[in-house]
């Protein structure tokens, strides 16, 4: 597949993925969705690949899905719809927490919705002091579809993941590194760097008991990845049919306040 929407390099063990649609933010369309889904299958599947890297350029990592590819008039003109592209995005999920080798979110900016979920998927994060994490699905009227309900509890606590969940607020990449949500903040000069030197290290080190470190951790998380998915990926299609969500998508595009009503 030749991609569009993302830059994959492969050096010295280290595949990176960059999210490379900055004046978007980086929010997810559908093509970007199949781009990463294929280029993180391939990551997974490499064994020359040790370690995968996964940023945005620009100045976010990840804005979330892009609200336009939910329109109507998209749909009809062969975008896919909103319930084929939750399954794809919940496979690079799966992909993320699945694969035997050591995954690293390298936050340059904003990670918000599915770009913070696709973060927690990921086995190390670490943050430019400029970003900011956050559920954002509440403000257009729907439930975090990808992981958001079954990682958060587990790093921050039931009440703090309500929080953020219910409310839809951000957090700063301090106050996230403080939670426990990430492994290190720097200054965003120093990021890059960072993490090369980071993904460098452990794509020397013993790959067979890194992987199986990683699938013993994940084991052991108390309850199920795939559960937590298929519980999203129901509600979430509730929510995809209700008025809140059209008057959000209505108010997105009128630049105006959503008014909801509660179905």
């Amino acid at each position: 597949m030749e991609y569009s929407w993302i830059i994959q390099k492969k050096e010295g063990g280290v595949a990176k993925i960059t999210l490379n649609r900055p004046r978007a933010l980086n929010a997810l369309n559908a093509a970007m969705i199949e781009e990463l889904l294929d280029a993180v299958q391939k990551a997974a599947e490499d064994n020359e690949v040790k370690v995968l890297l996964l940023t945005g350029a620009g100045r976010a990592f990840c804005f979330g899905a892009d609200i336009s590819e939910f329109s109507e008039e998209r749909v009809r003109s062969g975008g896919g719809s909103p319930e084929t592209l939750l399954l794809k995005s919940q496979e690079i999920i799966r992909l993320l927490t699945g694969m035997p080798k050591p995954t690293i979110a390298v936050l340059n900016g904003f990670a918000t919705g599915l770009g913070l979920d696709l973060a927690l998927a990921c086995d190390l994060r670490i943050a430019a002091e400029r970003a900011k994490l956050g559920e954002a699905f509440v403000s257009m009227g729907l439930v975090p579809d990808g992981g958001g309900t079954f990682f958060l509890p587990r790093m921050v606590g039931l009440a703090k993941a309500a929080e953020m969940v219910f409310t839809g607020e951000p957090i700063e990449a301090l106050e996230a590194l403080r939670l426990g949500l990430i492994n290190r903040v720097l200054q965003a000069q120093e990021l890059e760097a960072y993490a090369q030197d980071l993904a460098g290290k452990l794509a020397k080190g013993p790959s067979l008991a890194i992987g199986l470190a990683k699938q013993a951790l994940w084991k052991n998380l108390l309850g199920d990845i795939n559960s937590a998915l298929k519980i999203e990926a129901e509600s979430q299609k509730i929510c995809l049919k209700s008025k809140d969500h059209r008057e959000a998508v209505r108010a997105f595009r009128e630049k105006r306040d959503p008014i909801f009503g509660g179905d």
